[in-house]
């Protein structure tokens, strides 16, 4: 998988709270979306969401990593745009 795509992944499940919420929103599978923040997770080596079966908690590295992510693709949005 792409890594900024990745990273868009990762953004959308910060701010939607919910993989599977993101799979709708994406038209793809909770395990597509779930394997694309492990895909991230293993390249840091880094765990940048504790899942449980209810919820899921971002860690001080994960939301470390979001606003870096956020800057980055907003970054990409901007130099495709000119």
């Amino acid at each position: 998988m792409d890594k900024l795509y990745n990273m868009s992944v990762f953004a959308k499940v910060v701010e939607m709270g919910s993989f599977t919420a993101v799979a709708n929103h994406l038209s793809t599978t909770v395990g597509n979306i779930s394997r694309a923040v492990t895909v991230l997770e293993e390249g840091l080596n880094a765990r940048l969401i504790q899942r449980s079966t209810r919820r899921l908690v971002v860690t001080d590295v994960g939301h470390r990593f979001y606003d870096r992510c956020i800057a980055i693709l907003s970054d990409v949005e901007q130099a495709e745009a000119e």
